[in-house]
């Protein structure tokens, strides 16, 4: 049986925490207001597995998760633990790797690259265990609407101001409650 670390951090505010498994992976990511609710949804994430819970300043994960959410360029050294997804969200995570910090993909856009439907790409872009990691706050709807986004594991009204805020610092153009059609990114193969 694997032995897991969970480590948080507060940083203006928000709470960040990772889960590390077996070789230093990430095998979670996540971000909320409450360090309570970030422990119970990254818990969430590691049924029946023993967690060591700690915190650490100087943990590289969680510094390179704080980087990416202040939409600062980072090279990331995080290994992502890839066991526990499918290959089908495996598909969609990659795809959503390969967006370019100031654009955005649509839905249909990512399904049509793997071959899917918009609905079940949705599901696998919200199910991404990797937040900021793996940006699925570039994803968007086909109305280029900025959308929901789960903070903590839980859709509000935060979590889409957040989505707002985290594609603004990468500096995609936002009019309204619109992005710009010129921030719209066509994958290869579409």
């Amino acid at each position: 049986m694997k032995t897991l670390t969970l480590a948080t951090k507060e940083h203006g505010g928000t709470w960040f925490g990772v889960v590390i498994g077996n070789q230093d992976k990430l095998l979670a990511s996540s971000f909320s207001k409450s360090q309570k609710n970030l422990v119970r949804h990254l818990r969430a994430d590691a049924p029946g597995q023993p967690i060591q819970s700690f915190t650490n300043e100087s943990n590289v994960p969680l510094n390179e998760m704080i980087d990416f959410y202040e939409g600062k360029p980072t090279a990331s050294k995080t290994r992502l633990d890839w066991e526990r997804v499918s290959e089908f969200e495996k598909s969609i995570c990659q795809s959503m790797k390969e967006i370019p910090r100031g654009k955005v993909a649509s839905y249909g856009m990512l399904a049509k690259r793997i071959q899917s439907g918009p609905r079940a790409v949705g599901t696998g872009v919200a199910r991404n265990p990797w937040p900021l990691f793996v940006p699925c706050h570039r994803v968007v709807p086909a109305s280029l609407e900025i959308g929901n986004y789960s903070i903590g594991g839980a859709l509000s009204d935060y979590g889409c101001e957040m989505k707002r805020v985290l594609l603004e610092r990468e500096g995609v153009p936002i009019e309204g409650d619109r992005i710009s059609a010129e921030a719209l990114w066509i994958p290869t193969g579409v």
